[in-house]
């Protein structure tokens, strides 16, 4: 199995004069210590107007950086939200970062989380689904054409250009799509793309969506988007590794709760649109306790026997890849550092 980290730079208040900067500068140095502790993905989230939830609004430039810092390390976008974006920017900056990074970037799309992001850039949340993918497919072609022939549809009428640069990666790099929903495991098999789920979900839920995702993925000659079919199915989930297993536990714990909804940020209120709304996650979170948390699987925690239990309950469901969130909530960025070191020591080793 393989290893991931995950970031949305989370800045909680009270902030200093220099918030952006230190979030920014924290997560590139956790990215260069994750490669040397031996995970291979570094994924990144796209986030608009959420201030303190996530302050990444750029994620291909962030990952631009990062790539300049490492040498083996996947650049994992996840997701660049495609209705935002006109898609002769997306090919271009997607294309560019993998010319940077020599062929290392992770391609996830997605329609957005909430329609607060939508409404903001002037797009109709209702429309936003189908944009999306209709960008994806002009992208695609944009990759493979040389020149790009063109394409009409309902959202986007785009002239035959010469659309450069190309990626490394051909006909184009991993595609994924972010499934906090079950049923777009299946979407996402007849599209012939990889899968990042959460571990909010429970194991056996978990487990019946990827059997049924494989299935799919294995019946079919073609998939119906991806020209390179990527069947992979990662989840992740909020972490914190601690040599005790007690600091461990209710550092996790209490990330997790911040993450999903126990926080006084401004627009909290408005996340997990497309998963319920963030009260009906909150509420389940609140009537459980630090245990029950860990147990299902809402939050990873303690000290690296206790995490490698719990990463082993995952990769049962059939996971290819397990993405630990550990930069979330409160969580410092000492506790970050530490989670990595331990994670690369005594975690990672006992799944190769």
């Amino acid at each position: 199995m393989r290893f991931g980290i995950m970031t949305q730079l989370q800045t909680p208040r009270p902030w200093s004069d220099q918030r952006d900067w230190s979030a920014y500068q924290n997560a590139l140095e956790q990215g260069e210590s994750a490669e040397k502790h031996g995970f291979e993905y570094f994924w990144i989230t796209e986030q608009h107007f959420f201030s303190e939830i996530g302050h990444c609004a750029c994620s291909e430039m962030f990952l631009a950086a990062l790539s300049q810092r490492t040498t083996k390390l996947r650049m994992g976008l996840g997701v660049v939200v495609l209705p935002l974006h006109h898609p002769f920017n997306v090919a271009e900056r997607v294309a560019t970062l993998d010319v940077l990074s020599s062929g290392r970037v992770e391609f996830g799309s997605g329609r957005g989380t909430t329609p607060y992001i939508v409404e903001g850039f002037g797009l109709d949340p209702q429309k936003s689904r189908a944009a999306g993918n209709e960008s994806l497919q002009a992208v695609l072609r944009m990759f493979e054409e040389d020149p790009f022939t063109g394409f009409a549809g309902e959202h986007f009428e785009l002239p035959a250009r010469h659309v450069i640069p190309k990626p490394v990666q051909l006909p184009h790099p991993p595609l994924w799509v972010a499934a906090t929903n079950l049923e777009t495991y299946e979407h996402a098999a007849r599209q012939g793309v990889g899968v990042i789920g959460v571990t909010r979900n429970s194991h056996s839920e978990t487990r019946k969506a990827i059997e049924t995702y494989r299935s799919i993925s294995r019946s079919q000659t073609a998939p119906t988007v991806s020209r390179c079919r990527n069947e992979n199915v990662a989840v992740f989930g909020i972490t914190c590794c601690d040599s005790d297993d007690a600091v461990g536990k209710g550092t996790a714990c209490a990330a997790a709760r911040w993450y999903y909804g126990d926080n006084d940020a401004e627009l909290n209120h408005l996340r997990f649109a497309t998963a319920g709304g963030v009260d009906k996650i909150k509420q389940r979170i609140s009537a459980m306790s630090d245990d029950d948390l860990i147990d299902a699987g809402m939050a990873l925690g303690g000290n690296p026997e206790t995490l490698c239990r719990q990463v082993e309950g995952w990769a049962a469901t059939g996971i290819d890849q397990m993405i630990f969130m550990i930069q979330a909530g409160k969580a410092t960025h000492a506790q970050v550092m530490r989670s990595i070191e331990l994670i690369g020591h005594e975690v990672i080793p006992r799944f190769q």
